[in-house]
């Protein structure tokens, strides 16, 4: 039966839990208080939930709003009055769990500030999981993201996280964009989303609404990729770039010029070129495991063999001919990477640094006179080449190792890669992928006037000879 609860009633039961309702004319309906036999006394809110109907009767079922323990200070005063504002709450017709919710976001929220937020999503990208190619961090990218996060770190590093406004992501990102890198700003604007959304998870809840919101379409700011149709090189600067990185003056290290070679007659990504490991190529293809593969989180991702034509063989031949010929990697790192891969990143770097750099070092672009080249305009000039010998969208996209869900080409082979524009004059045409990269391959040589393909043992027979 209902009683007027008081502090006597506060009494540890000798086994079990006792609860009692408040009741007479001074008591709140809905209180209640919980003793147990381990002296723990729970304050609650008992009440009807309109909004949550039992599944067999359909009437509404009665929930239980914890609204605190004697332990954390709660007395039964006013833990009473409490009772009667959520009372009075959902007399009105409100939510009291989505706003208890809302007010615990919002109390967990004060005092976390950016640096906690950011060491702590840091740390999460950063922590080892189980792939089904290996163990890697949870976000491989992640000293991307980190230095992503670089600038709204150093703005906003002792700022309380939940009082970070859209003005504030704006301001950062034009001050970006006003120092003519639009591409980075985007990309600093996406990660941000991405770590509030993290911070604003039920597990965390260090934000309770993202201060990243939607751009509108006139303040976008558009990368130079967007407002081109896509950089190929002509025959004229494909002959300056092949034949110039021969030259023992040009910047970068052979290694290094050899893997944009390579990219470019085999279509392979600069970032599959460098992770190719010595004794995954074979006489006529090499195969780029799951791990170095950039679809791999597709569910159906497989690793990919790739066809080697002439020209790859003697990359790949003279590329083990430098330095160990039995190390891991064809492109090994310097100093104290050796053991690992050459970092993409570094052959974009190599390509555009120029002497009015910090560094004062001349890249390749620039020793060429070449403008604007980057890695991935050789995949997108060897694609175009491709289109103008009259293969279809769906075997370039194959080739470029593009997947689709059905036999026709991903879209993104078309719209990035694919450009109006004349290469070369118009061959005739042949079938099937290995013969895509062998006529490849037989243009260059042609095109450049290189010496044709000579009988060439496989580069693993190479390594063995050596």
């Amino acid at each position: 039966m209902p009683v007027f609860i008081t502090d006597d009633h506060l009494k540890t039961p000798a086994k079990g839990t006792k609860t009692y309702s408040d009741g007479g004319p001074k008591g709140q309906k809905g209180f209640v208080l919980r003793a147990t036999a381990n002296g723990a006394f729970s304050l609650y809110y008992q009440y009807l939930n309109k909004k949550k109907l039992h599944p067999k009767t359909k009437k509404p079922v009665r929930d239980w709003e914890l609204i605190g323990t004697v332990k954390d200070g709660w007395t039964i005063a006013r833990a009473r009055a409490e009772a009667a504002r959520l009372a009075a709450l959902i007399a009105l017709g409100k939510d009291i769990r989505q706003i208890a919710a809302q007010q615990l976001a919002d109390q967990r929220a004060m005092g976390v500030t950016f640096r906690q937020v950011h060491d702590e999503y840091i740390a999460y990208c950063s922590q080892l999981v189980d792939r089904k190619w290996g163990r890697v961090p949870r976000k491989e990218t992640w000293p991307n993201i980190q230095s992503a996060l670089k600038r709204p770190l150093e703005w906003w590093g002792d700022k309380v996280a939940s009082e970070i406004t859209p003005r504030d992501v704006k301001e950062l990102y034009d001050s970006i964009v006003a120092e003519g890198y639009p591409a980075q700003a985007n990309n600093v604007r996406g990660q941000l989303g991405t770590l509030f959304i993290w911070a604003m998870h039920e597990e965390r809840q260090y934000v309770s609404k993202s201060p990243v919101v939607k751009q509108l379409e006139d303040d976008k700011v558009a990368e130079k990729a967007d407002l081109e149709e896509g950089r190929v090189l002509d025959i004229e600067e494909l002959r300056r770039f092949w034949f110039g990185l021969n030259d023992p003056d040009c910047p970068g290290s052979r290694l290094s010029k050899l893997a944009l070679k390579l990219s470019l007659v085999t279509l392979l990504r600069t970032g599959e070129c460098v992770k190719i490991e010595r004794e995954l190529v074979g006489p006529k293809t090499v195969t780029i495991p799951l791990k170095n593969v950039k679809s791999r989180k597709a569910k159906k991702a497989r690793p990919v063999v790739q066809p080697l034509n002439s020209l790859a063989q003697e990359i790949l031949g003279e590329a083990f001919s430098i330095g160990d010929a039995k190390r891991d990697y064809a492109f090994p790192g310097t100093r104290k990477r050796r053991a690992a891969p050459m970092s993409q990143q570094s052959l974009g770097a190599l390509l555009r640094r120029t002497t009015d750099d910090a560094n004062g070092h001349m890249g390749v672009c620039e020793y060429l006179c070449l403008e604007d080249v980057t890695p991935h305009d050789l995949r997108r000039t060897g694609a175009t080449i491709l289109s103008e010998l009259g293969y279809t969208d769906a075997e370039i996209g194959r080739v470029m190792t593009h997947k689709a869900a059905d036999d026709d080409a991903a879209p993104v082979t078309r719209e990035r890669y694919i450009v109006s524009r004349r290469v070369l004059t118009m061959r005739p045409v042949i079938d099937r992928r290995v013969d895509m990269l062998n006529h490849l391959d037989l243009v260059l040589r042609e095109e450049l006037g290189l010496p044709a393909a000579a009988a060439l043992p496989a580069p693993q027979q190479l390594l063995s000879a050596a």
